[in-house]
Formats: C-alpha cells, sequence, structure tokens
C-alpha cells in the first residue's frame, strides 16, 4: 500500500471519529439539559384559557398566509393540531 493511500484512509479515520466524538458530546449534553435543568418555560398546551394567547402569533401567520394564498377569498373556521 502506498503512502498517499495510507494517508487517506487516516484521514478518513480520523474524520470519522471526531465525528463520533461530536455527536456523542452532542448527546450527553442534549441528555443532561432535560434531565437536570429542565425547561423553566410552562408548555402551552397545558394552560387552558391561556392557550389562545400564547399562540395568537402563530394564528396571525396562519390567517396571512391564508389569505394571501386564497387572494382574500379563504376563511379559516377551525385549527387544529394533527
Amino acid at each position: 500500500m502506498g503512502l498517499p493511500l495510507q494517508v487517506f484512509l487516516f484521514g478518513l479515520l480520523t474524520v470519522f471519529i471526531v465525528l463520533l466524538v461530536v455527536v456523542a458530546t452532542g448527546n450527553a449534553i442534549i441528555w443532561f439539559v432535560n434531565r437536570y435543568i429542565g425547561s423553566p418555560v410552562k408548555e402551552a398546551g397545558k394552560s387552558g384559557s391561556g392557550q389562545l394567547q400564547s399562540h395568537s402569533g402563530r394564528i396571525a401567520a396562519i390567517a396571512a398566509a391564508v389569505n394571501t394564498v386564497t387572494r382574500g377569498r379563504g376563511k379559516i373556521t377551525s385549527i387544529e393540531k394533527l
């Protein structure tokens, strides 16, 4: 095996190992944050009456998109999460 092929294979192996370390570190950080730090923000779906107020920006964006696509002829009757 020639020197260029050895250098090429060593480079591929090095990149693969570095990417494995990056992925493992990222997964460890995500696990640690989810396990010990948690989310300080309350979930929007559990608040009840405040749910509509917390999603007003999303509702406005959907309404604007429907208005643009249908050129003012469309009407939103309900919005459901699938």
